[in-house]
């Protein structure tokens, strides 16, 4: 194998590679990279056995002598390249099972192994496929990613549900304890679509795309799901689990609706969460007519509040939540006013807006 390429030309696509690669004492092999060189592309490939990713380089940007793949320490490489000047012309060149770097007046003689044993995912040939565009994928993750459960028993509370159905694209997370649902009216060239991807590859198609409208192809088959994003293909296993019936949680009929200035209520949670209880994280919301006071206390029997007017005719209703929760909620928000929905008695309680009607968060209360 032989090649030549310009440093920025190949450190980019590694570094959108490397981002997976971790010490691994079980499985060593899955610290290294695969280089395969080909007359018309390069592919770079790193794995973590659940996602795979491969980044492309096109054969305009590199020169090939000779083709071959092989096998290479991902860290020691990607160090390698970042302490080069840029611009500068990379050859690379196998000799006796090393691969040779030359970078103008310095050379890197590197360990090389076989790819043949490198656990590679099976090219993935989708029972559906789907295009969609980097903006609304973007904006779906960043609006629902933060209800992921961690580490949850039930492992489909581990992932992002991703539904197509009647027309429209759902978005639902949840850790049990608070759900985040988006909701957009949109055609897409499949009928039907379900399925629920891993918090990891939710967190590296985020890096990928970008704010545009350019489409991205999307393949589902039963046990995995390929997402072609510009010159990466990222490839992960799906987790087949029931997800949770989100529809029966939603609040529709019956409901209070009592609206409160974003940042206001914003920075009334901020003060009183400074004395809340380190467990439970709550504070206590009291409506009273034309006012809302926040209070919370703590372990060492310190206490806090808050008040601020708003436009409440209701009845005098008070319950208690967990402040970061609603602070993620209203931090996702971009409104000047957000919307307080629940129903008596209060099981849950929903957070919306009149402008961004397409998505939507529900918290349960704390007992406290």
């Amino acid at each position: 194998m032989e090649f030549k390429i310009k440093k920025n030309d190949f450190l980019n696509p590694l570094k959108k590679i490397h981002r997976i690669i971790t010490k691994n004492p079980i499985f060593p092999i899955l610290e290294n990279i695969i280089l395969n060189v080909m007359k018309n592309k390069i592919i770079l490939t790193s794995s973590n056995l659940e996602i795979e990713l491969n980044a492309y380089i096109a054969k305009e940007f590199f020169f090939c002598y000779i083709p071959g793949s092989c096998l290479i320490s991902g860290k020691k490489i990607l160090n390698i390249c970042r302490n080069i000047q840029n611009n500068v012309e990379l050859h690379f060149q196998i000799i006796k099972k090393k691969i040779h770097i030359r970078a103008l007046d310095s050379l890197f003689k590197l360990n090389t192994s076989s790819d043949k044993n490198f656990p590679k995912f099976q090219i993935i040939k989708g029972t559906k496929t789907f295009f969609l565009s980097q903006s609304i994928l973007k904006e779906i993750i960043s609006l629902t990613s933060f209800s992921i459960a961690r580490n949850d028993i039930r492992t489909a509370l581990n992932g992002m549900l991703i539904e197509y159905k009647n027309n429209y694209l759902f978005s639902v997370t949840t850790d049990g304890h608070r759900l985040s649902m988006y909701k957009k009216k949109i055609y897409l060239d499949i009928s039907c679509i379900s399925f629920i991807i891993n918090k990891k590859s939710i967190s590296e198609l985020s890096r990928l795309l970008t704010d545009t409208t350019e489409k991205i192809q999307i393949t589902i088959s039963n046990h995995y799901a390929a997402f072609h994003v510009q010159e990466t293909l990222l490839q992960t296993k799906l987790l087949n689990n029931n997800f949770p019936n989100y529809q029966d949680v939603l609040l529709k009929h019956d409901t209070f609706c009592i609206s409160v200035s974003r940042e206001k209520l914003k920075e009334s949670l901020l003060k009183t969460s400074i004395l809340c209880n380190t467990t439970f994280k709550g504070v206590c919301l009291n409506f009273s007519k034309n006012k809302l006071t926040i209070t919370s206390n703590n372990q060492e029997d310190e206490e806090s509040s808050d008040a601020f007017d708003i436009n409440n005719q209701h009845e005098e209703i008070s319950f208690s939540i967990n402040v970061f929760y609603l602070l993620d909620s209203l931090n996702a928000l971009h409104a000047d006013t957000i919307n307080i929905v629940f129903k008596i008695p209060i099981s849950s309680i929903q957070i919306q807006t009149n402008t961004k009607k397409e998505i939507l968060y529900i918290i349960m209360p704390l007992n406290l």
